[in-house]
């Protein structure tokens, strides 16, 4: 599958998968016109009830979002005693929320999410992306940021920061977040067309 970029990239996705496992890698799925990196992350359930388990996989699964959100919800609403996992869990069901433009459900999700994963830089970085489609270009600068604080080498977040310093004005912090995107990953054609539509001070 080939991923295109947009105007900016879109959210990381956590997958929920039993305990115990490690990442297994990443995937791609695009929506335009952005593109939509899912990040695999897998939960283990250790004895759990086939509904339990059932709703993991929903939670994981990303083709049909209202068996997603279904999953997530009952996952959630499960009372799991893994906060990592539940975190997950919030992150997904924020992803959905933010892309049906639902922005004070999503908001409220990213919110949990990272009170139970405040190391995980998907989680603002998510954030942002909610932020950015809501038109509040300074919040989003803000998560980015903190992403960022979290993930020094997290080229994504440099390069929608940029997006988000662009949108306030601040040529001069959105052509250095292009070139710190371009540094980190070259591919990032996008990033590279940014700069030459900035003005350079």
């Amino acid at each position: 599958m080939s991923c295109r970029f947009g105007k900016r990239f879109d959210s990381p996705q956590r997958s929920l998968r039993p305990a115990g496992d490690v990442a297994s890698g990443r995937s791609c799925v695009v929506r335009p016109p952005s593109l939509r990196l899912c990040l695999t992350f897998l939960l283990v359930v250790a004895s759990a009830t086939w509904a339990h388990a059932g709703a993991v996989d929903d939670c994981n699964q990303v083709r049909d979002l209202n068996r997603q959100l279904r999953g997530c919800t009952a996952y959630i609403q499960s009372h799991p005693d893994q906060p990592g996992n539940l975190a997950t869990a919030f992150l997904n069901r924020a992803n959905i929320y933010a892309r049906r433009s639902q922005y004070d459900k999503a908001f409220a999700d990213y919110k949990r999410a990272l009170e139970l994963d405040p190391s995980n830089p998907l989680i603002p970085y998510n954030m942002g992306n909610a932020y950015l489609d809501r038109g509040q270009a300074a919040r989003a600068a803000e998560v980015f940021t903190l992403a960022l604080n979290l993930d020094s080498t997290f080229a994504l977040a440099y390069f929608n920061r940029g997006i988000a310093r662009q949108r306030l004005g601040d040529s001069v912090g959105a052509n250095d977040d292009f070139r710190r995107t371009l540094e980190l990953d070259p591919s990032v054609e996008q990033a590279r067309q940014q700069l030459g539509r900035l003005p350079t001070q």
